[in-house]
């Protein structure tokens, strides 16, 4: 099974497979598990959901601004 959502699929954190196994056993909801049909790694629906909304999400204005140095000030450390 694939979690997708448009062209954007869940990846396994191990290997980057995005197929991966549902475990019979376990409940369903945000803490059930899937397994990484190629590796067997577990991972919470939660988070593969949670990667997915960060794959989508447009990167921050801090993100595509490259931070400027801090100047550097005139006169050192003040000891009392």
């Amino acid at each position: 099974m694939q979690f997708r959502i448009g062209k954007i699929s869940a990846k396994c954190s191990s290997c980057d497979s995005t197929q991966f196994k549902a475990d019979p056993e376990d409940y369903s909801g945000p803490l059930a598990r899937f397994y990484c049909a190629v590796c067997g790694t577990a991972m919470q629906y939660a988070d593969l959901i949670a990667q997915i909304g960060q794959q989508a999400a447009p990167p921050s204005k801090e993100a595509r601004v490259p931070r400027r140095k801090r100047a550097h000030s005139k006169g050192g450390t003040v000891r009392r």
